[in-house]
């Protein structure tokens, strides 16, 4: 034996180690499976979760429904019942057992019977059966209506309460059939079929109370839509709760969610009634008294017509004053306008007569005259200065002393007097003004003025 060699060293694990360890492994590699199988051991604790086993002929697995899930599902497996689940592995550590956590479950079928219900509703769309236009109008006041419903069910119990509670002299009759099962759809067509026939029905309500898409699915059936498009009364479907629809309820006349629903909407309460006929009466005492008014209006005026012709050639001989009066005070007027005008005329002519004109052209020419005689006295002395006035201006005009042959010198281009030769430069050009016309001239050289000519121009 050798005791040099070194002890292998060991991984002891406990129970709840080992389990997690067992149960992290499931749930990773069973996250999301689907698994079918019988329910068996179904119980309901007092939490609300649901507790099964999930069996087939060699094994069995137990299964939960966590309460939080429970709620969103619309379908709670039975006993013995064969379900399709979808859900994933866990472990219960306490136990060391392994379960089902269901997700979603549905029973075993029902996706065959989806696809058939949305095949059927497709078809039946396509053909027009769904159209407003075809659905019939409910009558208002039924004498005798038929019900297609089981007898033992509670929408049976709920519609006969509230057609008493109504107070209203009408006639049931009940056509007694299976709600689901084998053979249920064909019960409830032949019911519909033979109470449509009857001739002396004028309403029809086919009905039963809530459950699972398999329970109702008797009601999606083919031959079921076909008997209520056939009947010749107006069908009201009512199947199920308010969430559920059916294809029944597609082709009916009127669909109501409920089966109450439709108690209270195909016969109106007796108040309703009431309160309806006492609008109709006011209405019709509203109208009786309108007619009456008019009727009372119209007599008035045929009395009237019948109390001879004096009243209308009253009415005549004073539309004759009215006119009368009228024309005199039109014919007035236009009398003063013609006199008006006669006047302004005469004045036009009395100033245009020749004998005026001349009187006047006499006494103007007269004061012409006078102040002609006044004014040629000094006539002589007045041309005298003014001829003495304008040879001064003559003697100071620059243009009479350009005429003795002076010039005026302007520089260019500014156009300035030249008044002293020192402001000019040889190349500068200048404009030169005569008596009669002008000249540019070019400056070749400047020549100053000699100190005695410049003391002598200081001088003067």
């Amino acid at each position: 034996m050798n005791l040099d060699r070194p002890a292998v060293s060991r991984r002891i694990l406990t129970p709840s180690e080992l389990t997690r360890l067992i149960r992290a492994d499931l749930e990773r590699q069973f996250s999301d499976f689907w698994i079918e199988g019988e329910v068996g051991s179904l119980r309901i604790a007092g939490s609300s979760h649901i507790y099964f086993v999930l069996k087939d002929a060699k094994s069995q697995i137990k299964g939960v429904i966590f309460r939080s899930q429970s709620r969103f599902l619309r379908f709670v497996p039975k006993e013995g019942q064969s379900a399709l689940i979808r859900g994933h592995l866990s472990l219960y550590e306490a136990r060391g057992e392994y379960e089902l956590i269901v997700d979603y479950i549905e029973p075993k079928g029902a996706g065959a019977l989806q696809a058939a219900f949305e095949a059927l509703k497709e078809r039946l769309s396509a053909e027009g059966l769904f159209d407003s236009s075809r659905k019939r109008p409910l009558p208002f006041l039924p004498r005798k209506i038929g019900i297609v419903t089981s007898p033992s069910g509670a929408a049976l119990q709920d519609i006969l309460k509230i057609l008493r509670e109504k107070h209203y002299a009408l006639r049931i009759l009940i056509a007694p059939v299976p709600v689901q099962g084998v053979g249920a759809a064909g019960e409830i067509a032949r019911a519909v079929e033979e109470m449509g026939n009857r001739g002396d029905l004028d309403l029809l309500i086919v009905t039963r109370g809530g459950g699972s898409f398999e329970d109702l699915f008797s009601f999606n059936e083919e031959v079921v839509a076909r008997a209520i498009v056939s009947s010749p009364i107006p069908v009201v479907s009512a199947v199920g709760h308010e969430t559920d629809y059916t294809i029944a309820d597609f082709v009916a006349d009127l669909r109501m969610p409920t089966p109450s629903a439709a108690a209270e909407r195909v016969v109106p309460r007796q108040e309703e009634l009431v309160s309806r006929v006492l609008a109709l009466q006011a209405e019709l005492i509203y109208f009786v008294r309108q007619s009456h008014s008019g009727i009372r209006r119209h007599l008035l005026a045929e009395y009237r017509a019948l109390q001879g012709p004096l009243p209308q050639i009253n009415q005549h001989a004073r539309r004759v004053d009215e006119l009368s009066g009228r024309l005199e005070r039109q014919i007035g007027k236009a009398l003063e306008g013609r006199r008006s005008f006669l006047s302004q005329t005469v004045r036009h002519l009395g100033y245009l007569n020749p004998r005026s004109s001349l009187a006047r052209l006499k006494e103007r020419l007269s004061f012409q005259r006078r102040i002609l005689a006044k004014g040629l006295p000094g006539q002589d002395t007045r041309r005298a200065r003014l001829q003495k006035a304008v040879t001064a201006l003559c003697a100071l005009s620059p243009l009479a002393i350009l005429a003795r042959g002076y010039s005026i010198a302007r520089t260019l281009p500014n156009g300035e007097i030249v008044r002293d030769a020192r402001l000019l430069r040889p190349e500068d050009r200048v404009r030169l003004r005569f008596h009669r016309g002008e000249a540019d001239c070019r400056v070749e050289e400047v020549i100053l003025p000699s100190q005695n000519e410049s003391e002598s121009s200081k001088i003067s």
